[in-house]
């Protein structure tokens, strides 16, 4: 068995042991790269000593590499940094840590070019030294995209020169909702525990992040999602809404009605300086304008809103949708950014430079496939798949492991640029269970973006994975037990279908309580 992960497109076991320690010199290209991850190389105390070199090859494809074997020594060839640091990333998986390792020739490349995942920054605030670390896990799995989403009703969390509003009253919450349950209790839908003050990111640690992620060929995309999840903007400005209300930084998580007004001016001024700002600070050719879960009651009931469409001839509230976000994706183009945005906003009047990301399950599909197979480009990110904050009872490894964007119906495969695993933090409040959540599962989704269907089994999969378990906890990963990762996670789970678990999983334990599967690993690894 060749422990890998994400499994290699071709690798051939060469019946002879072969050496990687502290003795192995490093030669050739590309050494800046490999050199901020030597403390991955095993110490040696008896290991012989060799030489690892990485040689240039333009005939290989971007991220791609070949692993070769000579009289003792090791040869990585790529045509680029990232094929170097994943040559060398497998080679510090054949090793585990130790001195010498059975050899593996290997033959690699990704099946897609973008391996990426979404940390929400704006409900719970994560530390630069926390996202370093996960982005050392995301170059260490071949993942080659960090999306940061840096705000939504709940709070703002990045420096804005031109508008310190933002960040002096726009990171604070008076409270937080506790579990999905409390979000739609009529009475109290938080808990008065306040939430975020000063917590942001300042201009030099949005510099120091995007050039740690470089180092280590991770493009990061900044997301500001607009024109809904703006109760944390109109806090700070009440003006760009249609009413022009006072707003707070809203407690309660959900789907909220506080969306930003489409006729006024200003609300494009803002947001094109804002922009402006953080296109200087990014200089990834992708922008993330959100777009999600816009509730149109506002615009319903705003004059100059209706007005506007009435101009224009908009027929509805999707096409009001519409134009706001073309505006945005003009200006970016003058930026040279191209703009992302979740399936809630595709239309086939949206600007077709843009790039959709798919993530309602079976809602909005209709929409979702009229845009790859007819429009634009697309990222994957299907909730009922791919989320990273759900209980495993409902959302299982396998279940993630196995997906395949192709099940959706999708004609244009050569419109799909990969997958993303997002994860919303509203109930992922420490480190530990940051792990818990997401580290499993980002093994699963790495090998999905970079190995062929064809070659992937779940099975063979989890063998690999229970088989490597001491080397990923030795890197600081959390892996909880297989009782847990595949949905068994409470009394009587065995015995249930994957449907059963899931409903009792989901809407009768994780609704209620959204540690009870992290309290359960708790307990299991005291």
């Amino acid at each position: 068995m060749i422990n890998l992960i994400p499994k290699p497109q071709k690798a051939v076991e060469l019946n002879k042991k072969n050496y990687f320690s502290t003795n192995t010199q490093l030669y050739g290209e590309f050494l800046d790269t490999i050199n901020l991850f030597s403390h991955l190389i095993p110490k040696a105390n008896e290991a012989l000593e060799n030489k690892l070199t990485f040689i240039k090859d333009k005939s290989i494809d971007s991220d791609g590499y070949k692993l070769t074997y000579s009289e003792g020594n090791i040869e990585i060839f790529c045509s680029d940094k990232g094929g170097a640091l994943y040559g060398f990333m497998t080679l510090v998986q054949l090793a585990a840590g130790n001195e010498q390792f059975d050899a593996v020739e290997v033959c690699d490349k990704p099946e897609f070019r973008w391996r990426s995942f979404m940390l929400d920054c704006a409900r719970q605030f994560w530390s630069v030294e926390h996202i370093k670390t996960t982005l050392d896990i995301l170059a260490s799995l071949k993942m080659n995209v960090f999306h940061w989403h840096l705000c939504d009703d709940q709070g703002w969390r990045v420096e804005i020169k031109k508008y310190p509003i933002l960040t002096e009253k726009g990171t604070a919450r008076r409270g937080s909702s506790k579990c999905p349950n409390q979000t739609i209790d009529p009475v109290k839908q938080y808990e008065d525990a306040p939430y975020g003050e000063g917590l942001y990111y300042t201009q030099d640690d949005v510099r120091d992040i995007v050039a740690y992620a470089a180092a280590r060929n991770i493009t990061v995309i900044p997301e500001i999602d607009v024109p809904g999840h703006a109760s944390a903007i109109l806090a700070c400005m009440p003006e760009l809404s249609c009413d022009g209300k006072e707003r707070e930084v809203e407690p309660r998580f959900g789907i909220l009605d506080n969306i930003l007004c489409c006729a006024k001016p200003q609300v494009y001024e803002v947001l094109k300086n804002i922009f402006d700002e953080l296109c200087e600070l990014f200089p990834a050719p992708y922008f993330h304008i959100g777009g999600d879960e816009v509730v149109p009651t506002a615009w319903d009931n705003c004059d100059a809103c209706q007005a506007l469409m009435k101009e224009h001839n908009l027929k509805d509230h999707v096409e009001l949708h519409g134009y706001f976000n073309n505006i945005l994706i003009a200006h970016l183009k003058t930026r040279g950014k191209r703009a992302i945005g979740w399936n809630d906003m595709l239309n086939p009047a949206l600007d077709n430079t843009a790039i959709g990301q798919f993530w309602t399950g079976e809602r909005k599909l209709e929409e979702a496939l009229d845009w790859v197979n007819n429009h634009g480009e697309v990222i994957i990110s299907s909730q009922i798949y791919l989320y990273g904050d759900y209980p495993y009872s409902r959302l299982s490894l396998s279940n993630t492991y196995n997906f395949n964007c192709e099940y959706l119906g999708i004609e244009r495969m050569d419109r799909v640029l990969g997958y993303e695993i997002p994860l919303w933090t509203e109930y992922v409040k420490d480190a530990d269970k940051f792990g818990f959540q997401i580290h499993t599962r980002l093994l699963a989704v790495a090998e999905t973006c970079w190995t062929k269907p064809i070659l992937k089994n779940y099975d063979n999969f989890e063998y690999r994975l229970e088989n490597m378990r001491p080397y990923f906890e030795s890197r600081g990963m959390v892996i909880p037990p297989r009782k847990i990762y595949n949905g068994y996670s409470f009394e009587g789970a065995e015995n249930m279908t994957f449907f059963e678990r899931k409903e009792v999983g989901f809407r009768k334990n994780w609704f209620f309580d959204v540690d009870y599967e992290y309290n359960l690993f708790k307990d299991l690894t005291k």
